[in-house]
């Protein structure tokens, strides 16, 4: 009687345990879900400020072309040298400023959270715990970002690491050995950008 009993027991058991596992399974592609169009949001905002930017520079770009036209040619070709470096210098330094505006916002964790998870992605072949590096100003929302890293994507395995990197914002994601880093700091966003603009900004002036 008590074999039956145990080995009804034993197939609940199972039963409730391959129900979990769905539900784990289930709960996980949803959070990566939800991940993915979080990040495709936050990439979209980013997109309409580096607009915003351009289109203040292009007016600003406008003008100086009109002043070169008074110009002797000589005087215009030194000039547009010294505006277009001028010119690329404020648009670089409007759009780093912005992003970094981007703390005053109530959602800044939820920002440095998709930066972290695109970089842990970007990371993907990496096996042990990644690490996270943030600036001193932004330290206090190290565990935060961490446990929403990992709790949005079982498949990833985060820890932050205390000591603060040179960055004025946005975070470093480490491979456990250190061999690998993906920067998705400020300045570094600014860097990638630099060419764009450039390509934007020049044939105006």
């Amino acid at each position: 009687m008590n074999d039956v009993s145990n080995e009804k027991i034993s197939a609940l058991q199972n039963i409730i345990l391959e129900h979990a596992n769905q539900q784990r399974e289930a709960l996980a592609s949803d959070a990566r879900k939800e991940a993915e169009t979080w990040l495709s949001q936050e990439m979209e905002k980013l997109e309409r400020e580096t607009n915003a930017v351009l289109a203040d520079a292009r007016s600003r770009a406008e003008d100086i072309h009109r002043r070169r036209i008074m110009s002797a040619e000589k005087e215009k070709t030194t000039e547009a040298l010294r505006q277009q470096n001028r010119l690329l210098e404020e648009a670089l330094k409007k759009f780093r400023d912005g992003l970094a505006h981007l703390r005053e916002r109530p959602d800044y964790a939820d920002i440095l959270t998709g930066l972290a998870l695109e970089a842990a992605r970007s990371l993907g072949g990496e096996t042990g715990t990644l690490r996270l590096k943030l600036a001193a100003i932004d330290s206090s929302l190290g565990d935060k970002i961490t446990k929403a890293v990992n709790g949005k994507n079982s498949g990833i395995r985060m820890t932050f690491d205390h000591d603060p990197a040179p960055i004025i914002g946005g975070c470093w994601v480490t491979s456990e050995d250190g061999r690998r880093q993906i920067n998705s700091d400020w300045q570094s966003r600014t860097q990638e950008m630099a060419d764009i603009i450039a390509e934007r900004l020049l044939p105006l002036l």
